[in-house]
C-alpha cells in the first residue's frame, strides 16, 4: 500500500514536471521534476561491483545521482548511463553515481564490471548489488519496481542533495544530458542545497 502510494506520488511529480515544460516550479529553476520537500532519505547498504559497501552515507556532502539499471538491459539502461556520463562530461567533473540493480538475481560483480567497461563508466559509476530481499527493500524505500519477466523496471534518475535527499526526479523518457547538466550545475552552485 505504501509502495503504491509513493509510486503514485512519484508519478504525479514526474507528470506534473513534464506537463509544466520540465520545470516543476518557477522558483525552483530545475529542468527535472522537483521532489516534495518532505520525501524521506531512503538510505541503503548494498555492495558494489568491487565487493565494497555502497550507501547514501558514502556520498553525502554534495550532489549525487541514483538510478536503477540492470546489465542485461539493451536499450533504456545503456542510454540512461550515457546521458549521465554526458552530463558529468559537460559539468567537467564527476559526481557520485550509484546504479542500484533492477535485477538482483542476474546481476553479478563480473557482469557489472563488463557493463561498466562497455559504457566507459568504470570508476565513475558504482553499482548497488545485494540479495533479492535486500534490493527489494531498497526498491520499496524508493517507490520503484524491479525488472521482472512480465514488466519493466521503474526508469528514473534521481538527483540528490548534499544530505542524500531526493531533490529532482527525471523519468528516463525525458532525461537529456543537457537537462541533467543544468540541474547538476544549479545544485552545485547552491552548495548541494536543493531549495535555497
Amino acid at each position: 500500500m505504501i509502495i503504491a502510494a509513493f509510486g503514485l506520488l512519484l508519478s504525479g511529480v514526474a507528470i506534473w514536471g513534464v506537463s509544466s515544460g520540465g520545470r516543476a516550479s518557477p522558483s525552483a529553476d530545475y529542468e527535472g521534476s522537483l521532489m516534495p520537500p518532505n520525501v524521506p532519505v531512503a538510505d541503503f547498504t548494498l555492495t558494489d561491483e568491487a565487493g565494497k559497501p555502497v550507501s547514501l552515507e558514502g556520498v553525502k556532502g554534495g550532489p549525487s545521482i541514483v538510478t536503477f539499471l540492470y546489465t542485461d538491459c539493451k536499450d533504456v539502461c545503456p542510454l540512461t548511463a550515457q546521458q549521465i556520463r554526458g552530463a558529468m562530461d559537460s559539468l567537467g567533473k564527476d559526481v557520485p553515481v550509484i546504479a542500484i540493480t533492477a535485477d538482483p538475481q542476474n546481476d553479478t560483480p563480473a557482469k557489472v564490471n563488463t557493463w561498466l567497461n562497455e559504457q566507459h563508466l568504470q570508476g565513475r559509476m558504482h553499482w548497488g548489488l545485494g540479495t533479492p530481499s535486500q534490493v527489494q527493500a531498497t526498491w520499496q524505500a524508493w517507490g520503484v519496481a524491479g525488472q521482472t519477466a512480465k514488466s519493466d523496471h521503474s526508469a528514473y534518475v534521481f538527483l540528490l542533495d548534499r544530505d542524500g535527499r531526493r531533490c529532482v526526479a527525471w523519468p528516463t523518457a525525458h532525461l537529456t544530458p543537457e537537462g541533467l547538466t543544468h540541474d547538476l550545475k544549479l545544485l552545485v552552485s547552491r552548495e548541494g542545497v536543493c531549495r535555497p
